[in-house]
């Protein structure tokens, strides 16, 4: 029995996943990202593995005439064609919530970074100041309201963080209230909201995790800013495309808000001289808040399983387009 083709775009989170994916498929793998080289490469194969920064375009699904399942190699499907796929009748997988606890622990690390000054002290130290302890400032948590925008899965681990571990106060804001699905937040005496200028007014951390969508792009920006507190502080674990990135580097060099912990950037991999990276009121990483061990090793697996899945006629455990289920062999 000849063995589908699956063309794996960079390396999969886990070698785990790219293990699994070998013993199922004749796997092709290429570091190359350029559209015309994915072009060529997509004529023969049944399956698309890939993480950012490579993209699948609507050019690249119409080269594609054979492939029968695309997945990203992790949680987030921004860097693919979505809505062309599903038009086109091609389940599009990843491996969703996965990695809510990695991100959820990253964005709350950045949040006690920030309130207990922990990079400027450790310059300081480097430098030999230890009179820095009487010259900077840092804060007690409990007490201290943390704004939370949306109330996903990666939002919702926060919250418990934060509220039962942290003694914070938490408001979050969703669009729309909905008692069944925001139960959690009567558990946990979370306040909901759908007035997202109140979370930005009245909290001393706002914690980002709404997705990266057409109309969520840059939806983040100059009006928001200027409702906060000129001691608070904005988290981004969710997508660097949600937040207008000039208008945040405005509202942190004038003073306007005291400071940022940012995971993800856009594009990425940022400019080495994007201005974001030189303020020392920010706290950057590379886009790891979900990229931990064991959540690699999770969303590794998940991924492969399930692409094979799909091209073993079976139906796939996670898909982002459910409407082409119906497509899909029982």
């Amino acid at each position: 029995m000849t063995r589908p083709k699956v063309l794996q775009i960079l390396s999969m989170y886990h070698e785990a996943g790219e293990e699994i994916l070998h013993e199922g498929a004749e796997v092709i793998r290429t570091d190359r990202v350029d559209e015309e080289h994915l072009r060529e490469l997509v004529r023969d194969v049944d399956g698309i593995v890939l993480r950012a920064p490579a993209k699948i375009t609507r050019e690249i699904i119409d080269a594609a005439a054979r492939v029968k399942v695309i997945s990203g190699a992790g949680v987030g499907l921004d860097n693919i064609d979505v809505a062309y796929a599903t038009e086109k009748r091609i389940p599009v997988l990843h491996a969703p919530s996965v990695n809510a606890i990695s991100t959820a622990e990253h964005a709350v690390t950045l949040i006690m970074a920030l309130g207990k000054s922990l990079l400027p002290f450790h310059k300081e130290m480097s430098q030999g100041n230890y009179a820095s302890r009487t010259e900077l400032k840092t804060y007690e948590l409990k007490g201290k309201r943390v704004g939370i925008v949306g109330f996903g899965s990666i939002a919702k681990e926060v919250a418990r963080r934060v509220k039962l571990g942290l003694a914070m106060d938490v408001i979050v804001w969703v669009r729309e209230y909905d008692k069944n699905k925001h139960g959690l937040a009567e558990e946990l005496g979370l306040e909901i909201t759908t007035d997202l200028d109140r979370v930005f007014s009245e909290s001393d951390f706002v914690s980002l995790h709404i997705p990266l969508q057409k109309q969520t792009r840059g939806v983040i920006n100059r009006h928001h800013f200027s409702l906060m507190k000129p001691t608070a502080y904005l988290i981004n674990t969710a997508r660097g495309g949600v937040v207008n990135q000039e208008d945040l580097y405005e509202a942190l060099k004038n003073g306007e808000i005291a400071g940022a912990g940012l995971d993800v950037f856009e594009p990425e991999p940022p400019q080495p001289d994007l201005p974001l990276l030189s303020l020392p009121n920010v706290i950057v990483t590379p886009h790891v808040g979900g990229t931990t061990v064991e959540c690699n090793y999770i969303m590794a697996t998940t991924v492969a399983k399930n692409v094979l899945r799909v091209l073993n006629g079976e139906r796939p455990e996670f898909i982002g387009n459910p409407d082409v289920l119906d497509s899909i062999n029982q």
